[in-house]
């Protein structure tokens, strides 16, 4: 699989890469003090891998948009405090020096074979999720993974994959993630709510690598 990069609607970009294909060294070096604290501590070697291409992504993603255009991905900190605990596990937000001007917002998602980080526009909530279109080896295997969607927001197990990444989506975008109610999220005409919320979050959807993947990008106002 190779590495790419995309600008989506509402001037949203996305990059992704593999996750058993990248340069680890550099991307140690990126890190933080927190987050090599949390790199150290993931004893699964697939998860830790997947952090840190997911970390040098957001990063790269950043110096690409600064308005100044001099700033390097290692001068950009990427926070990621959880607002219930305070731990480095929480929704990823960037932060580099005043002088490149707002920052943008960001997130990230990853499975076995692909991370994807996308940065919007600094007020433009973004989320953004990513499946395997089929996961299990056996169709049985891959049915009941479909039911498993289907019994937490409802509709067609056919389509119950790329629904599930869309919902995530929006929960990423929302900030609340899964302490939401799955099944709270709609869908009209490729616009989500969430039923608590007057928030809509326009979607965009793609297909990379064989990976299906979503971004909600929350409208202004």
């Amino acid at each position: 699989m190779a590495a790419g990069a995309k600008t989506i609607e509402g001037g949203v970009r996305v990059r992704w890469a593999h996750p058993d294909d990248f340069d680890r060294e550099r991307a140690l070096h990126l890190l933080g003090g927190a987050e090599r604290a949390r790199a150290a501590g993931t004893v699964n070697g697939a998860q830790r891998d997947r952090f840190l291409l997911g970390r040098m992504l957001l990063r790269e993603l950043a110096a690409d948009v600064a308005e100044t255009g001099d700033i390097g991905p290692g001068e950009i900190e990427i926070k990621a405090s959880c607002e219930r605990c305070g731990a480095e596990h929480g929704r990823p937000s960037i932060v580099w020096p005043d002088a490149a001007g707002p920052p943008p917002l960001a997130s990230l998602a990853s499975c076995a074979e692909l991370v994807i980080a996308a940065v919007a526009p600094a007020g433009s909530h973004v989320g953004v999720d990513i499946e395997r279109g089929r996961a299990e080896a056996s169709r049985d295997a891959e049915n009941e993974r479909r039911r498993a969607v289907t019994r937490l927001i409802g509709g067609s197990s056919r389509s119950a994959i790329r629904r599930w990444v869309r919902t995530e989506a929006v929960l990423k975008a929302d900030g609340r993630g899964l302490r939401v109610e799955p099944g709270a999220v709609s869908f009209e005409r490729g616009v989500a709510r969430i039923e608590d919320g007057s928030t809509r979050y326009r979607i965009i959807d793609l297909r990379v690598e064989g990976c299906l993947v979503s971004v909600a990008v929350a409208d202004p106002g």
